[in-house]
């Protein structure tokens, strides 16, 4: 396998070890929001997080360097960072984890199509991306109307709730989107994943601890909500996120997106594990169709990659060639 081919294959992997963990997390939060505000989880998650990433940073200076020339999108990667994380903490209180996430990672493909001709014009598109978002989009519908029909693992929903809930994961994927291309832009401009992560958090834990403030959403300091605060922020954002970040600066954006679909068939299976929640079949066909859109995206993506690299390896074998030609002559 050549050195391209590896660094190709290197990002998707990375990725993929972050859905893991990321599918497992979804349930325990889903858990979690049911006692505890999603602002109460994400501050101190997140205040954990930012210190470790902050003061493990051997060199500050470059940091403050690198934030000041960068920060436009700097202030965007936090921003949708905020947005994302208490989004889709929120709609955890609507919908079940696997229902959520289908919606977002529904929505996400779509949205990061169109972000792109705006964030990164000179990214061409596939036909068979553009169908695998359709059917993405498709199968979110069909997991909204089963939903309304009370067919969903959390059973019968109001029409205000499903609303609500359908806004929170909208927020969430535009956002996850928007973390995608900003990421991918610092790391053009010479941002390391190191420095990103020192400095990605800030807008979060302003916000939600003025949440907290204005909603006296302040939760209790037991054992068992210290240990899984403590879980959510060791394992699903301090070595989960940096994954993720690593993949990304390796990933084309719209690559990204469809990998984002293979925690969902985890996270349906590990739903078992939390008993407030009755399985449906209807959420799982949903979760079919999207991870099988997924996997066609990615395949397209893959295999314009392979036909790239043949044709630059063709054009140096042809160069090669009449090279010899002219030296034979």
């Amino acid at each position: 396998m050549s050195p391209s081919r590896r660094t190709a294959l290197v990002g998707p992997l990375l990725v993929l070890g972050y859905c893991v963990i990321n599918s497992t997390k979804s349930v325990l939060e889903g858990s979690l929001v049911q006692g505890l505000s999603p602002e109460f989880i994400a501050f101190h998650a997140f205040v954990i997080a930012q210190a470790v990433y902050f003061f493990t940073l051997p060199d500050k200076a470059a940091l403050k360097t690198v934030v000041r020339r960068t920060l436009p999108d700097m202030v965007m990667l936090n921003v949708s960072t905020a947005v994302c994380w208490i989004a889709v903490l929120y709609a955890f209180t609507v919908f079940e984890p696997a229902m959520a996430n289908s919606i977002i990672i529904g929505l996400g493909p779509a949205i990061t199509i169109l972000l792109g001709f705006k964030l990164r014009p000179g990214t061409k598109v596939l036909p068979l991306e553009l169908v695998a978002a359709a059917a993405m989009l498709a199968a979110m519908g069909f997991l909204l109307a089963a939903a309304a029909r009370g067919s969903s693992a959390i059973g019968d929903l109001s029409r205000g709730d499903l609303v609500v809930g359908v806004v929170y994961c909208v927020l969430t994927a535009t956002s996850l989107s928007g973390i995608t291309y900003y990421t991918r832009r610092l790391g053009d401009a010479g941002v390391s994943v190191r420095q990103m992560m020192a400095s990605r958090f800030v807008v979060l834990i302003v916000a939600t601890l003025v949440l907290m403030a204005v909603r006296d959403s302040f939760g209790a300091y037991t054992a068992r909500n210290v240990a899984a605060i403590l879980a959510i922020s060791v394992v699903g954002v301090i070595i989960s996120l940096y994954l993720l970040q690593q993949g990304i600066v390796r990933t084309e954006p719209i690559t990204v997106s469809m990998l984002f679909g293979t925690n969902l068939l985890i996270t349906y299976v590990t739903q078992f594990l939390d008993p407030r929640l009755h399985q449906s079949g209807e959420t799982f066909a949903g979760i079919l169709v999207v991870s099988a859109a997924m996997c066609l995206g990615t395949w397209a993506r893959w295999r314009a990659g392979r036909q790239e690299d043949a044709g630059k390896d063709d054009g140096v074998d042809r160069e090669d060639d009449a090279g010899k030609e002219r030296a034979a002559t």
